[in-house]
């Protein structure tokens, strides 16, 4: 399976989430996106008003826990100083073409969350360099430049609805503007001891795996709770990044800036796969 890189333009995704009517779940795009590739880079761009709400700091905590890295910056206010009109400029398109370009040979298959043709000079100079090049926006606004552009792949977001929208009941976070007018609601709620649910590999270290979850937590199963009793030399030698782990909720911490979660392994089936893959 192929390496995938994900790039969102944060301002583009919040104008087309406000155009679809529905808010997509970063827990579950990152699950929706770890399906399909051996690994996958997600790469969120948004500028940030000042000072930052604790609202826009709990969504970024979000994002983080979930393995999306963020780059930000300040809002400018410029002044026309003919007509005395401020201007608000938070633009990381350039930021964004950068770093594409700069880890290219870190992944095979680009994924960018815009419409705008801006970008594509990128997706061409991408495509020249042998990458799969895909994009998701919506109809209406994406840029015919991009619908048009041959080996390019489009997907429409809202025919991703089911598997990416945020349904899931819980307490609410509204953010109210990550610099670019967002007014959208995150659910976080924290699961209870003895929750069961499914995740898939965001990350393999040696004490233990970090799993995609559906509380907007970071998420630990350690290396003790894989009920395997036999010794494991290197957890990264046998545990993939396609692997789907069905697991119970063992301790919750709320303590630190993002709160985590300590789960076990539930399924017998799984700790027998991996008990094979180190016989094997």
């Amino acid at each position: 399976m192929s390496r995938a890189a994900v790039f969102i333009d944060g301002a583009n995704l919040f104008f087309t989430q406000r155009h679809l009517g529905w808010q997509i779940d970063f827990s579950r795009l990152m699950a929706f996106f770890m399906s399909g590739y051996a690994s996958v880079q997600a790469n969120y761009y948004v500028p940030a008003s000042e000072p930052i709400s604790e609202e826009n700091a709990a969504f970024t905590r979000v994002l983080t826990a979930h393995g999306y890295r963020i780059t930000s910056k300040p809002v400018k206010k410029i002044v026309n100083k003919e007509t005395g009109v401020i201007v608000m400029k938070g633009n990381l398109d350039v930021e964004l073409v950068v770093d594409a370009l700069s880890a290219a040979d870190q992944y095979d298959t680009f994924l960018l969350f815009s419409g705008d043709s801006d970008f594509l000079p990128l997706l061409r100079a991408l495509k020249e360099k042998g990458k799969e090049v895909m994009v998701y926006s919506t109809q209406g606004l994406s840029a015919r430049e991009l619908l048009a552009e041959p080996g390019i792949a489009y997907h429409d977001l809202a025919l991703l609805k089911e598997r990416i929208e945020q349904v899931r009941p819980g307490d609410s976070l509204r953010v109210d503007g990550l610099g670019a007018g967002n007014d959208q609601e995150f659910s976080v709620p924290l699961p209870d001891i003895g929750v069961t649910f499914t995740g898939t590999v965001l990350k393999v270290q040696p004490y233990g795996i970090f799993l995609s979850n559906p509380f907007h937590v970071k998420c630990l199963l350690p290396l003790s709770f894989l009920g395997i009793s036999k010794y494991i030399d290197d957890l990264t030698a046998i545990v993939r990044m396609t692997d789907v782990f069905d697991v119970v909720v063992f301790h919750v911490n709320t303590a630190r800036d993002i709160a985590e979660i300590t789960v076990k392994l539930a399924d017998k089936k799984m700790a027998e796969e991996l008990t094979s893959r180190i016989e094997g």
